[in-house]
């Protein structure tokens, strides 16, 4: 047995919007459309703060990574380097 999702076509949309607006009333709509509005927008900066939250984490966890595979000599010298002040990138060779 195969599901199909339903489409909307134009007058099934009209219907909807009837409904609410006999529902709601005309004048509440577009204090429902502000509050929606709100919504998806807060909506799309908590995932996009996740987002770069994650990004950082993976960032941080190669740094941390690549530090760790580093040989003993160019640890010293990455650590010379930064107490220094000079920023070393030992996979700049």
């Amino acid at each position: 047995m195969k599901i199909e999702l339903a489409t909307f076509g134009v007058w099934e949309l009209l219907v909807i919007l009837l409904i609410v607006v006999v529902i709601f009333g005309a004048g509440k709509l577009p204090q429902l459309g502000e509050a929606l509005g709100k919504s998806i927008r807060n909506f799309r900066k908590s995932f996009k703060g996740e987002a770069k939250e994650i990004e950082g984490q993976v960032r941080r966890l190669d740094e941390a990574e690549n530090r760790q595979q580093l040989p003993a000599a160019e640890k010293a010298a990455v650590k010379e380097g930064e107490e220094a002040g000079v920023r070393v990138d030992p996979a700049q060779k």
